[in-house]
């Protein structure tokens, strides 16, 4: 057993910061901090996921619909699905990932401060 918190000391700065918490046999959990205004651009992911939203206000959009996520709404969405995230708020983000996924796909993704990419 391995014992995690997503709340314990997150960070935050002008890029969405991304922090591997636990790895199982079968999922990745993810820690996204993101500041007012960091942006994901749009992007689909090789396997399902879901976005929990652990503190904060999130707009989802994906496939033309937008969606705002607030304090403990998760959503999950197929493989290759496009979607973009912006943070309204200062948010932090539970992500969970197939175990075959990457950080390294995650961090390709992020859009600085001050970006117009979507």
């Amino acid at each position: 057993m391995k014992k995690v918190s997503f709340m314990n000391d997150p960070s935050f700065g002008d890029n969405p910061k991304v922090t591997p918490l636990l790895e199982t046999p079968f999922s990745k959990e993810i820690r996204i901090c993101m500041s007012k205004g960091n942006m994901m651009k749009e992007h689909t992911a090789p396997g399902a996921i879901t976005i929990m939203l652990l503190k904060g206000k999130l707009l989802l959009e994906s496939q033309g619909h937008e969606t705002i996520l607030e304090d403990g709404d998760i959503v999950y969405l197929n493989p290759k699905i496009p979607h973009s995230l912006e943070a309204i708020e200062e948010c932090i983000i539970r992500l969970t990932l197939a175990r075959h996924d990457s950080v390294e796909r995650i961090n390709k993704i992020i859009a600085p401060l001050g970006s117009s990419q979507k």
